[in-house]
């Protein structure tokens, strides 16, 4: 199973000094969670712009994973 969600950029990096340092107020960050693969990647992108044009970098897969429980579960 996979899951996408969005995410203020700042919570998502809330943990993460050096990139919340640099996380404008209305960036974005399309997450997603393969829970088959174990694996989690987010785009963080600027408001307006399409998550399209920017990399997909992976992240720690627990971490995500209980952000996206703190959420509500968001896109399930």
């Amino acid at each position: 199973m996979k899951v996408q969600f969005l995410v203020g950029a700042k919570k998502y990096f809330e943990v993460d000094a050096e990139r919340l340092e640099r996380a404008k107020d209305d960036d974005l960050v399309l997450v997603t969670i393969d829970f088959e693969n174990r694996k989690a990647d987010y785009i963080w992108y600027g408001a307006g712009e399409n998550p399209a044009n920017f990399p997909a970098v992976e992240d720690d897969f627990d971490g995500v994973v209980a952000l996206w429980e703190e959420l509500g579960r968001p896109g399930e």
